[in-house]
């Protein structure tokens, strides 16, 4: 692998762990500067389609609400498609908890999920953006507002 090549694979896997980092601590601004000005984002929970940018960052802000979440991702997958163009698909784990009181917008007390990101990156400017993201998910577990917290939620 060329050092140009090592270089994007780095730069790539930074900027999905800032992602990761800016979900998790709420951080919208700083999210929103991860994306391209044209990407569109689609989550199997509520959307029907991909959305633009700003409008599926106020649909995760909305759907964390006052929840906690933990994100990881792990094994990219990432394909170098010329020195400005990438894709990839990054295995993944959430975790939210809603408080008592303020269930998710789906009326959970709790999700716990697992599956892949699929996204396509786009260099501009010398920085790795993200153009587009789809979460698909390979199983779920959903806690309804009126049930108990799994243990790890207590």
């Amino acid at each position: 692998m060329r050092a140009d090549d090592v270089e994007a694979h780095l730069a790539i896997q930074t900027l999905k762990a800032r992602y990761f980092r800016c979900v998790d601590g709420k951080d919208w601004l700083g999210l929103r500067a991860l994306f391209t000005a044209d990407a569109t984002l689609f989550f199997p929970e509520g959307q029907e389609a991909p959305l633009p940018r700003d409008e599926s960052i106020a649909f995760i802000a909305g759907g964390i609400g006052e929840g906690v979440s933990i994100h990881h991702g792990h094994m990219p997958e990432i394909e170098l498609l010329s020195p400005t163009e990438a894709r990839g698909i990054w295995a993944m784990e959430d975790r939210i908890v809603w408080p008592a009181g303020s269930p998710s917008r789906l009326g959970l007390r709790s999700l716990h999920g697992f599956g892949h990101y699929h996204e396509d990156y786009a260099r501009i400017d010398g920085s790795w953006l993200i153009r587009t993201l789809k979460v698909v998910r390979i199983h779920a577990t959903a806690v309804p507002a009126g049930g108990e917290a799994p243990a790890w939620a207590r």
